[in-house]
């Protein structure tokens, strides 16, 4: 078993739990009429999961924050 193949496996894993855990957090919003807490909660797990899904954002979105902020000369 490789490295890359252990990455796809956990990282197809991670999606589910992220998936499973947006759905019991919205349910329970919904529930308590949270409609605030429940933009936020969408608003910060779909962030998370755009790191979980695509990883290489991570290295365009460092890049694109360095050259607005000039960084490294």
């Amino acid at each position: 078993m490789s490295i890359s193949s252990l990455w796809d496996w956990f990282s197809t894993e991670i999606r589910y739990v992220l998936f499973f855990a947006m759905a019991i957090l919205m349910i329970v919003c919904i529930v308590k009429r949270a409609w605030i807490m429940l933009v936020v909660s969408i608003i910060g797990l779909a962030f998370i999961g755009i790191f979980i899904i695509n990883p290489d954002t991570i290295l365009s979105l460092a890049e694109w924050l360095g050259n607005k902020l000039n960084l490294g000369g």
